[in-house]
């Protein structure tokens, strides 16, 4: 899965953000600010094994106090081509590792860190295996099978003594509800490191000098993604005489954030969701017209978008080569000129379109909200507002505090008093650097984006940005950067300016029946663990296969059939069971 996340967000990007860099916020800094964090003095004491006994422990629950003397901690980390490092810096040595030694007398090493597309597997052999750090990050399958086997930490008493009043905020008391999907046998076993934010939807991202070029406008149907997409491919839009342009991109991770299926199927009423990296237990589920629960995935209205979707392909107006690309390939194929729309989230001017205006300053993109099949207003999937992944503490750990006190620091370095924008992105010669995804557990607030586009909209409009936070200040100057010639800021225009992915996303916010939620939020059910692989493996070549006109549409028929007998059904009663017990 490519997601290139950024720190535009802090906020509801968690997940993607921990291990995937792309957006920045903008702020210029000095180049040299990034060695703001001196290395650990010489003259330190060596730290010691957080797991051994009796380890040194404040004599307080001060959530950003010292170990004296210092211990040392565990992680795994995931990450992929998109994450881009201060010079000499690397996820074992960077501003955030100095910063855990400096002020807190914590030691962090990084047992391994893999590709974003294996760390699942890997992670799967160590838990069999037994061979887990003391704090890592999980998917709700394992999180649910760490649990029953006795391997995570009890977090309850360490969260209530040292989290932070920031850290709280992010998801309130635990009476409060919002940390019920990390709780097990009533016992805070894990931090959820996503859910609660709205900024997940889709857009449609257009090649907007294309559509000047052949006379189109904006859609306003999805006739009229349609017609779009066929006109780009049919009508050289780029203008070299040559038959070489698609209309729609795609990647062959089709539910990712980038060039995935996802706002297209829901222009068409329909939920799907079933993506590769989940081992089939993040799945999406609606009321159906009895109230129950059924599976978004084999609605009559998904057999409708995928036949638009072979339609496209038949009309070769999506890459033949499409079920090859993830979302790095299909990125190069964009930003090369070879395609002029894209269903995705508010992220991607940053990632990858940024770096096609280094290529083609020309080029220009503009975004639209999602658009229904009859011109209504299209309601909007948000796959994130439920959690789905976690940091989990290995039970043998010690001083399991010393993972809050590591999120407190991220908090108190983003968020607090001390804040400082080091620790969140720094110029680097003409790039800017995303430096909080190094961070080994990250937190943030739902609504920061929108709470700075609509500041910093309010600060252009009246000339004044004396009351903007640091990184709503930076997005400031950069807008006015760009306006004033500089294209490397175009980016920052298209997510906070006029016309930009947060403007769009305020049509979404301004009433949350705009928005399709999971309705189911338990932990994987018993046969969702045991099927969901092959049931999302079936679903992935079925959907692929229709797409490309590999299988007839009807085949979606037989897949509905497939799914319901080869589990599907069992697992529709536990969900429906859930649901029952929870309301």
């Amino acid at each position: 899965m490519v997601r290139k996340w950024g720190s535009i967000s802090l906020a509801t990007t968690l997940v993607a953000a921990f291990v995937m860099a792309g957006c920045s916020n903008g702020n210029t800094k000095n180049e040299g600010a990034a060695s703001a964090s001196a290395s650990p003095s010489a003259s330190a004491p060596a730290p010691a094994s957080a797991s051994a006994s009796a380890p040194a422990s404040p004599v307080d629950a001060d959530p950003l106090g010292k170990y004296e003397p210092g211990i040392e901690l565990t992680t795994i980390r995931h990450t992929n081509s998109g994450m881009k490092f201060l010079n000499g810096d690397t996820l074992d040595d960077n501003i955030f590792t100095k910063g855990y030694q400096d002020e807190l007398g914590v030691k962090v090493t990084n047992k391994w860190v893999v590709d974003d597309t294996q760390y699942a597997q890997k992670l799967n052999v160590s838990i069999v295996s037994g061979d887990l750090p003391d704090f890592f990050e999980v998917d709700a399958k394992q999180f649910q099978t760490l649990a029953e086997s006795d391997s995570l930490a009890d977090l309850t008493e360490a969260y209530d003594r040292y989290a932070s009043e920031l850290t709280k905020k992010i998801w309130g008391d635990k009476s409060e509800g919002k940390l019920d999907t990390a709780m097990y046998k009533g016992k805070l076993m894990a931090l959820p490191i996503n859910g609660g934010g709205l900024d997940d939807p889709d857009f449609i991202w257009i090649r907007k000098d294309w559509l000047d070029k052949l006379g189109l406008q904006g859609p306003k149907t999805m006739d009229d993604v349609m017609n779009i997409a066929v006109q780009f491919a049919a009508k050289d839009p780029d203008g070299n005489g040559k038959n070489d342009t698609y209309g729609l991109n795609m990647n062959k991770n089709i539910w990712d954030g980038y060039a995935g299926i996802t706002g297209f199927l829901n222009g068409y009423g329909a939920y799907a969701y079933n993506p590769t990296n989940s081992q089939g237990t993040s799945t999406f589920w609606i009321k159906g017209a009895d109230g129950s629960l059924q599976f978004a995935d084999i609605q009559p209205e998904v057999k409708t978008a995928l036949g638009k979707l072979q339609e496209l392909f038949k009309q070769k107006a999506i890459s033949p080569e499409w079920a090859t690309m993830d979302g790095t390939k299909a990125a190069e194929f964009e930003t090369s000129g070879k395609v002029g729309m894209h269903f995705g989230q508010f992220w991607n001017a940053n990632w990858p379109l940024q770096d096609m205006k280094k290529l083609n300053p020309k080029a220009d993109w503009a975004i639209y909200p999602l658009v229904s099949a009859d011109g209504s207003a299209a309601k909007v999937q948000s796959i994130g507002y439920r959690p789905s992944r976690y940091i989990v503490v290995n039970s043998k750990l010690k001083t399991p505090e010393a993972v809050i006190k590591l999120l407190n620091f991220f908090m108190e370095k983003n968020y607090g008093a001390t804040r400082d924008e080091n620790y969140h992105i720094v110029t680097q010669g003409e790039e800017q650097v995303n430096t909080f995804p190094y961070a080994a557990i990250i937190g943030s607030y739902s609504d920061t984006n929108q709470n700075d586009y609509a500041a910093v909209t309010e600060a252009i409009k009246n000339g004044d940005p004396s009351g903007l936070n640091p990184t709503a200040k930076g997005y400031y100057d950069n807008l006015l950067s760009y306006k004033s010639g500089e294209m490397s800021m175009w980016w920052v225009d298209k997510t906070f300016g006029r016309q930009s992915a947060f403007e769009a996303m305020a049509q979404y916010k301004s009433d949350m029946n705009n928005y399709v939620f999971n309705e189911f939020y338990g932990s994987p059910t018993a046969t969702m663990v045991e099927r969901g692989s092959t049931l999302k493996d079936l679903e992935a070549t079925v959907f692929t296969k229709i797409i490309m006109g590999a299988a007839p549409l009807d085949d979606f028929d037989r897949f509905v059939a497939d799914w319901k007998s080869q589990g599907g059904d069992q697992i529709t009663q536990e969900v429906n069971a859930w649901a029952q017990a929870t309301h």
